[in-house]
């Protein structure tokens, strides 16, 4: 096992969550723009991607990559959804492509990865939708956690 795996709570985001919730969307509200709610969305979707993998993986469930610590998306969201936070995932996974892949706000965002393949829904990024991220992240953060 590779040697920093061995704290994997070292990668747990609440504290991110925490300080975006306290800070950003209660004392500093002025300064959210459409290009700081995009970067935040995005970096709320892989924090926990990256908190799951290094999870599976110091419970010796490899992947890809040389030291098989490289791991799908699509799992991750399959892995959710298989456990009842499909609503959650789905908000944070829709967002989270809608920052990342498309320059247009609002715009009809196409998803690619099970088990929303070929789904299709009108989004708009703004401050309403990052409460509703930040919301769907508590619920997945908290499984997680178990």
């Amino acid at each position: 096992m590779h040697p920093s795996s061995k704290n994997y709570e070292r990668l747990n985001p609440r504290k991110l969550l925490d300080y975006l919730k306290r800070k950003i969307l209660k004392e500093k509200r002025e300064i959210l723009d459409e290009v700081l709610i995009r970067r935040i969305i995005s970096a709320i979707y892989f924090s926990l991607f990256n908190y799951w993998s290094i999870k599976r993986y110091s419970q010796g469930k490899r992947c890809g990559g040389p030291y098989g610590d490289s791991f799908w998306y699509s799992t991750f969201n399959q892995e959710m959804f298989e456990r009842g936070l499909d609503r959650a995932m789905y908000i944070i996974y829709l967002y989270r492509v809608a920052a990342d892949h498309y320059a247009l706000n609002p715009t009809k965002v196409r998803l690619t990865s099970h088990p929303w393949k070929d789904e299709e829904e009108n989004v708009e990024i703004n401050e309403h939708i990052l409460h509703r991220v930040l919301e769907a992240s508590y619920k997945i953060l908290q499984e997680l956690e178990q």
